[in-house]
């Protein structure tokens, strides 16, 4: 049973220096055996460099996993629910079936750091 999550949330985080309007976004949750609670998300208003997008930065990353734990230590404020969810889908698609293979998993480091991840396999 999920805790404080559900989807269309929309939550403040401890952001990365630059990105203080950046949000994480609740877009779907999954119970796992081994992982428990899985809350997946969307973060907006990041700034990410990218020379294969517009304007060269990726300024969104559609999905991440995370295990719910980590992802109440990292949580601020609830903004607001919305009922318009961000397209997240083939970010989700993705993740399951690489997950459901035993190939990937979910994050246990701040939401922060995690963008810093993300940074490095695009850089």
């Amino acid at each position: 049973m999920f805790t404080q999550f559900s989807e269309g949330q929309i939550w403040t985080y401890t952001t990365r220096p630059g990105e203080s309007k950046s949000r994480i976004t609740i877009v779907r949750l999954d119970d796992d055996a081994e992982y428990g609670n899985i809350i997946h998300i969307y973060i907006s208003d990041v700034s990410i460099p990218n020379p294969n997008a517009p304007e060269g930065k990726t300024t969104y990353i559609a999905h991440l996993p995370y295990a719910e734990e980590t992802l109440e230590e990292c949580v601020g404020d609830l903004e607001r629910v919305s009922d318009q969810l961000p397209d997240f889908q083939e970010g989700y698609r993705l993740w399951r079936e690489a997950f459901d293979a035993g190939e990937a998993g979910v994050f246990m480091i701040p939401v922060a750091q995690a963008i810093d991840f993300v940074q490095e396999s695009v850089s």
